[in-house]
């Protein structure tokens, strides 16, 4: 297992590095080196580490998430108004209606598979809008507007919609098209019919949630000063998101994802010092759980 961390890291950094000075994203090169020592190629991974790829995905994007909400700007959000909330929905939705059609004209699927395709061609990845993202922030280009906050802010709202989407649709064709939910007063509504509230329930409780582990952080490591350096620091605001994003699969009520990237946005409005802190310390864990995202995705697809 040992052996197959240092494939990863090694082949993983030189892929990136060499994809960079050809010009091309990093994150090419390093799917490319995960498909090469991956069981399509040359098998240098051990199993162990194979079954756990998901997990330690999820790790990844956790951070990237992080990441994300550490870089929001309330000011340029405020500017834009619903811009994030039509990016958030309006292109996901029409993704998702044009797969469906598309499928169901070229595969003869029937709507609801047609929809199930959408939602999974129209996923976004954090892992690489966000880095994009604050990439242009940093660069500069179009800060002044607040396109980078807008997309970002847009992107998370359309996978908690298409996450949404995507589950609701799985278990109603797994039950036949036939599940019901009673209500109580003898109302009973389809899965479908319940979507808005679920939408709304995902999104109010996530940011919820993330204020206030962005509270107990504070608390914890700004207010009663239970840790001594940076590093500490991020060792506690990272092992809290991954609580939260874990915690958020057995408890489907909000997302853990959306939490994740709110509690950063409110660590900025409630303690900017210790923003900044852990802003550095996620920068660095990215370096590290970048190589181990992309060079896993190209293993095990």
């Amino acid at each position: 297992m040992l052996v197959s961390v240092l494939w990863i890291l090694v082949s993983g950094f030189f892929g990136g590095q060499i994809a960079r000075r050809l010009g091309a994203p990093p994150l090419i090169g390093m799917i490319l080196m995960g498909i090469l020592i991956g069981p399509q190629v040359g098998n240098l991974l051990s199993l162990d580490v194979l079954n756990a790829a998901d997990e330690l995905r999820t790790v990844a994007v956790m951070i990237i998430l992080m990441k994300a909400g550490l870089g929001l700007d309330r000011e340029k959000l405020a500017q834009q108004g619903t811009v994030a909330l039509r990016l958030g929905f309006l292109p996901a939705t029409g993704e998702v209606i044009a797969i469906a059609i598309a499928g169901m004209f070229l595969f003869q699927f029937d709507v609801w598979t047609g929809l199930l395709l959408g939602c999974v061609i129209g996923a976004e990845s954090p892992a690489v809008i966000v880095p994009g993202m604050l990439r242009l922030k940093s660069l500069g280009w179009g800060v002044a507007k607040g396109i980078p906050d807008a997309i970002l802010t847009g992107s998370a709202l359309s996978d908690v919609l298409l996450l949404l989407v995507f589950s609701l649709l799985v278990n109603f064709l797994g039950k036949g098209g036939t599940q019901t939910i009673n209500l109580p007063g003898g109302l009973t509504l389809t899965p479908m019919q319940l979507l808005p509230l679920q939408i709304i329930l995902q999104i109010g409780l996530g940011v919820v949630c993330g204020y206030l582990a962005a509270r107990l952080l504070v608390v914890v490591l700004a207010t009663q000063n239970w840790t001594q350096n940076a590093i500490q620091d991020t060792l506690i605001a990272a092992s809290l998101a991954l609580f939260t994003v874990i915690f958020a699969k057995g408890f489907p009520y909000f997302s853990g994802y959306l939490a994740t990237m709110a509690m950063g946005f409110f660590l900025i409005e409630l303690d900017a010092p210790l923003a900044r802190r852990l802003r550095i310390g996620f920068n660095s864990l990215w370096i590290i759980a970048e190589i181990i995202l992309f060079v896993l995705m190209g293993a095990t697809k």
